[in-house]
């Protein structure tokens, strides 16, 4: 199976799929006009499309309105009907993730689940699923707190003054009945700016009022929301959870010169921080390292994927022989022997994906838990670990006391409870007024260059009569042809290259790569230096001052500097950018940006053309169309466009991540936060200025660039008429995605159809299984944002479109608060930055809004009487109405500037008068969790011994005499099961009382001394077992009884029973083991990937561990948990030998 991944996740297809209405009318439109015949045509092509919907009647919305909320009416019943019965698809959060991100099974039925999406608390949801999927809720509501407020003023206002002694349908008759100046208005455009009359231009005054209203009181929940933010970012960065994670004290810094790129260089210039440098870890080049991964791992999956085919395709042909010898036995029997057989061949499968199998080639690379990992850490003298650690911390004048005491996960009160603390650099360090340059030597690139032999040359793959022989013969199997010329990044071609076995060319590649990767791995110094490195600190608040300080003395050097990074989240490729080569890259890619956006209109207008192409047979050249069949020409109008509009949707957001990872950013997060700017920019121009203007992309431009000051005509005079076609846009927002979004069409799809056809080994199906849809926050907050702007836009021009923005987000917000709490997986957490992203980007639908206005009242004209049969248009009466509109443009702008200038520090980093308030929740927390710890030892104590006395129990009752009646005996067990201790009450007497804690400056603490350090005795703490060893205890205990379990029960107790990937249970210097090795590059960190086959009842499968375990000991095959059902598909019954727990911790 290839991953799911690197495509786009349903979640995905669904926010694609809201682009996808008005491209399609787009391109519907241009299949209906004649095909552009040039470049300029086709980039101008479907402009103006929107204003094909002016003078919409009622009627005709109304069955829009009709044919919408039938779809969603459909999508919602299939939901009700079907989501109690697929759980894997509809509540997978609740059983197919480690335990701590859960949610709790909603109700069964057709209608209890409903309470549940509201009810769930905000601190439950930010826990479960992170601030970035908050936040994208709370954004919906956000723009749920403008329009509603806005409906409930605007609406009475403005209808009547639109529609009452309007122009209506009927207006352009009499003495304006010759005018261009005024039209009829028809349908809904009675109900918006146009259907004004100009007898009654006075009435403008209420739009210019509610449209300062508007201003005001959107900007106003701008700073409120922005506030909000703040506060809760804030709160989540510094609460003790997040304190303890190595993302919040890890600096990464990029561009370092030369001759500070050394530990003890960047260890004495951040060392002036408080509390000192913990861990510095400086980056090197491993590409060549990492090119040699990535092919050893696509082998790998190439082997894989060969092995299990041979061992099927045996299993098929042995079955098929069987049946043959039945057919020759005679007349079948009430049940014939090949039902009896296909269920033996079930229960021996299963049988043999539950026991234990063979295995050979381990490596003892992959540490299944996390104490494996810890007990090998602790034998390995870290390498990467600052030089110079026992410096004496350096206090801060001002303050006076030093800031040692500031909080690193558990405080001073971690020294109590934890019996040892690092209390950072206790040396000075040597005298150096400039650090030294690097020894010639680091800069050294390459790997070996000679290896010791992988693999045995002289072993015969022939020797010894394999297994597979007798069944299969040699063309059976499966072969594969190698890239010509030797090149490694070219795809092989059918029929071109050198054909070779499958299994024996990966076989001697994946063994003599994984020689070379090992060898490699041993020696990191043979590759040379880049130019970033990561720093930790021993404190949160002075990883956000090293990030705001300057550090360098010359310009754009050591910069930028990025705090809050997860080690899984780091793009390694991007690592080595200097500045400049930044600035080249940026600049390429907006210009690749810029011509996206505007030639968008080139591959629509294709699909145009295939819409239309039974009328290309006018061409002399294409007269050949008129010989090919009508059927294939109907499939190709009528399938092959939408196909080809859709695919290009799916690529789009591909293409743009793409670009923003060229660019040079350096995180997943910054990747998602650039594409989300470039996404917005994109809808905003091809899915709301050009469907709305009728000039065309290439007109707009030459008429800005010759006269910019016509930009707001250009609005006025096509933005009214685009009213009607955003009404039914977001009526098709608010219907059929958020239902599709429900129904999980994309889920559906994938797993009822996709799986089957491409999921064969046990591998693939296991990564169906455990991989959830996953959001990409940065292709999904543009789309909503869009749609507020073109709310924001029409509030005042045509105010009806209010409510289809409030039915829209209202829908929208339930949808995805469903999703997220029970379907989607949150990898990486950008911690909410997308937020004041989207809030900043909603200030285009405010300043699209007023020069609109600007343009619209300057447009407004008079009607001076000429006689009793003509009038014509005098003056400019709005006039003061649109001065006042630009200096509420200007007034607007400088808002934006200031509140930008106000928040922007603390967007993203944390104050120093944060600290004293975190250290105390630190040292509170510290107290809660030793307090459960002791709680949860004793209580497991007084369980085992109370079960103990109730087996002791039982087994006197069995030599008691028999004479109790039915009602005595129930009796007796009632009471031994009701009548038993109080273990809470009993356990609270063996935890020490914790007294209140008293408050203290971090800035002033002592840091050798505390004043609960007596609350436990360094003797009670040896005695109190983390939940980890005993979780880790538990895993290895015998199995539950899993028949009595449902299927989602069994399938979570065998995919994440006994998985902890809870730090907070982590002592710090477990935590301090764990980090070493995560900020490592990810190829230092790359283990030997198993051969995971499935185990089968012939042999075959175990012969082949055999023959690969005699052919080289450098691959890793293994039939563990894995076997063959009767028809010869793979089951599973455990994670792969490779995965381990270590992989789920987010540190």
């Amino acid at each position: 199976m290839h991953s799911v991944e690197p495509t786009l996740s349903s979640v995905a297809v669904e926010a694609a799929s809201s682009v996808a209405a008005a491209v399609s009318k787009m391109a519907s439109s241009t299949s209906a006009a004649a095909a552009p015949s040039n470049l300029a045509g086709a980039l101008n092509d479907g402009a103006g499309t929107a204003q094909q919907n002016q003078g919409t009647t009622v009627t005709s919305f109304l069955a829009s309105l009709a044919s919408a909320f039938a779809i969603f009416g459909i999508e919602f019943a299939v939901f009700m009907l079907i989501s109690g019965k697929l759980s894997r698809i509809y509540f997978p959060r609740t059983f197919l993730v480690p335990e701590k991100e859960r949610t709790a099974a909603p109700p069964k039925g057709l209608w209890p689940w409903v309470p549940s999406v509201f009810k769930t608390s905000n601190s439950e949801f930010i826990q479960k699923c992170g601030l970035d999927a908050y936040f994208f809720l709370r954004y919906l509501r956000t723009l749920l707190k403008i329009f509603i407020p806005c409906m409930v003023v605007i609406l009475p206002i403005l209808l009547p003054l639109n529609i009452v002694g309007g122009r209506g349908p009927k207006f352009a008759t009499g003495q304006f009945g010759n005018s261009t100046t005024w039209t009829n208005a028809n349908g809904l455009d009675q109900l918006g700016w146009g259907n004004v009359s100009p007898l009654k231009n006075d009435r403008y005054w209420a739009h210019l009022v509610l449209a300062l209203a508007v201003i005001i009181y959107t900007c106003w929940v701008f700073f409120d929301e922005l506030r909000g933010y703040i506060r809760l970012r804030q709160a989540y960065l510094t609460s003790p959870q997040h304190r303890l994670r190595a993302s919040a004290t890890t600096v990464l810094v990029t561009a370092i010169p030369t001759k500070w790129c050394t530990h003890e260089a960047l260890d004495g210039l951040y060392d002036v921080f408080p509390g000192g440098i913990r861990n510095i870890w400086i980056n090197r080049n491993f590409d060549d390292l990492n090119d040699k991964i990535k092919r050893r791992d696509k082998l790998a999956r190439s082997l894989e994927k060969a092995e299990t085919s041979l061992i099927q395709n045996a299993k098929k042909a042995a079955t098929k022989n069987a049946k043959k010898e039945a057919k020759k036995k005679g007349p079948r029997k009430p049940k014939s022997p090949i039902s009896e057989q296909s269920e033996a061949d079930d229960q021996t499968g299963l049988s043999m994906a539950q026991g234990d199998g063979v295995s050979a080639g381990d490596p003892h690379q992959v540490k299944h838990t996390i104490d494996e990992l810890l007990e090998e850490s602790s034998d390995e003298p870290s390498r990467q670990r600052s030089p110079d650690r026992n410096k004496p911390l350096i206090p801060i004048p001002v303050i006076g006391a030093g800031v040692e005491a500031v909080g690193h996960g558990l405080g001073q009160f971690g020294e109590a409870v934890f019996g040892k603390k690092n209390t950072g650099h206790k040396e000075k360090a040597k005298e150096m007024s400039r650090p030294e340059k690097q020894d010639k030597e680091q800069k050294k690139q390459g790997s070996t260059s000679v290896y010791p032999p992988a693999f045995d040359d002289n072993y015969d793959p022939n020797e010894g009569s394999p297994k597979w022989r007798e069944y299969l013969k040699e063309k059976d199997r499966e072969t594969m042809r190698l890239p010509i010329f030797g090149w490694q990044w070219m795809i092989a071609l059918p029929l071109v290259g050198k054909k070779v076995d499958t299994i024996y060319y990966c076989r001697k590649e994946v063994a003599r790569l994984n020689l070379e990767i090992e060898e490699d791995q041993k020696h990191p110094e043979r590759y040379p230096l880049l130019n970033s490195a990561f720093v930790q600190f021993n404190h949160q608040v002075a990883a956000h001052m090293a990030c705001q300080s300057v550090s360098h003395h010359s310009p754009l050097q050591m910069a930028p500097r990025v705090v809050e990074i997860s080690p899984n989240d780091v793009i390694w490729d991007n690592m080595s950018t200097k500045w400049w080569e930044g600035y080249i890259r940026t600049a390429v890619v907006l210009v690749v940006i810029i011509g996206l956006i505007l030639g968008w209109a080139v591959p629509v207008s294709f699909t145009g053309f295939l819409s239309n192409i039974s009328n290309l047979e006018s061409f002399n050249w294409l007269r050949w169309i008129e010989k090919v069949p009508h059927l294939i020409i109907s499939i190709i109008q009528g399938i092959l466009p939408p196909a080809l509009l859709g695919l290009l949707l799916i690529l789009l957001p591909l293409i743009l991540r793409f670009l923003a990872r060229v660019q040079g950013s350096l995180t997943g997060m910054s990747v998602e936060l650039t594409v989300q700017r470039y996404y917005f920019a994109f809808l905003f121009v091809q899915l709301f200025l050009v469907v709305s203007i009728s000039s065309g992309i290439t007109r707009i431009i030459q008429d800005v660039a010759k006269a910019p000051q016509s930009v707001a005509s250009l609005l006025a005079s096509n933005l009214p008429k685009a009213s009607n076609y955003f009404f039914s846009y977001m009526l098709l927002q608010a219907f059929s995605t958020s239902g599709g979004a429900l129904v999980q069409l994309g889920g559906l799809f994938k797993w009822y159809l996709l799986a089957p056809l491409m999921d064969s080994t046990a591998r693939q199906k296991w990564k169906r299984q455990i991989q959830l849809p996953d959001m990409k926050w940065g292709t999904f907050f543009p789309v909503y944002t869009n749609l507020a702007c073109i709310g924001l836009i029409y509030s005042v021009i045509s105010p009806l479109i209010l409510v289809f923005n409030i039915v829209t987000f209202s829908l929208f917000w339930f949808v995805y608060r469903y999703n997220t709490l029970y379907v989607t997986k949150f990898t990486f957490d950008t911690g909410g930055l997308l937020f004041p992203t989207a809030i900043n980007q909603l200030f285009t639908g405010i300043y699209v809004m007023e020069i609109c206005l600007i343009g619209l009242f300057l447009l407004v004209r008079d009607a001076r009487k000429i006689n009793d049969e003509k009038a014509e248009a005098a003056g400019t009466p709005c006039k003061i109405q649109a001065i006042i509109m630009i200096v509420a443009l200007i007034l607007t702008v400088i808002f934006q500037w200031l509140l930008n200038n106000a928040f922007g520090p603390l967007l993203r980093y944390l104050p120093i008068t944060l600290e004293d308030e975190a250290v105390m929740r630190d040292e509170e927390f510290a107290r809660a969790q030793e307090k459960r710890w002791a709680l949860e030892e004793a209580e497991e104590e007084q369980r085992e011994a109370h079960r103990e006395a109730s087996m002791q129990g039982s087994q006197d009752r069995e030599t008691r005499s028999r004479g109790y009646s039915a009602r005595g005996a129930d009796s007796y067990e009632m009471q031994s099961m009701d009548g038993g201790p109080d273990l809470r009450s009993d356990l609270k007497k063996l935890v020490p009382h914790l007294d209140a804690p008293v408050k203290l400056s971090w800035a002033t603490r002592d840091p050798n001394k505390t004043r609960k350090s007596q609350l436990l005795s360094p003797a009670m703490i040896p005695q109190i077992k983390s939940p980890r060893h005993r979780q880790h205890h538990q895993k290895h205990k015998a199995p539950a009884d899993v028949e009595n379990q449902t299927g989602t029960d069994r399938m979570a107790a065998a995919l994440f029973s006994g998985i902890n990937d809870e730090i907070e249970d982590l002592t710090p210097d477990d935590r301090d083991k764990l980090v070493q090795r995560a900020f490592q590059h990810s190829a230092l960190r790359a283990r030997r990937p198993v051969i995971w086959i499935p185990r089968d009842d012939l042999g075959i499968s175990d012969d082949e561990v055999k023959r690969t375990k005699e052919f080289s000991g450098m691959i890793w095959i293994s039939n563990e948990g894995t076997g063959l059902d009767a028809k010869g598909r793979v089951i599973y019954r455990r994670s792969p030998p490779d995965f381990s727990e270590v992989d789920l911790i987010d540190l």
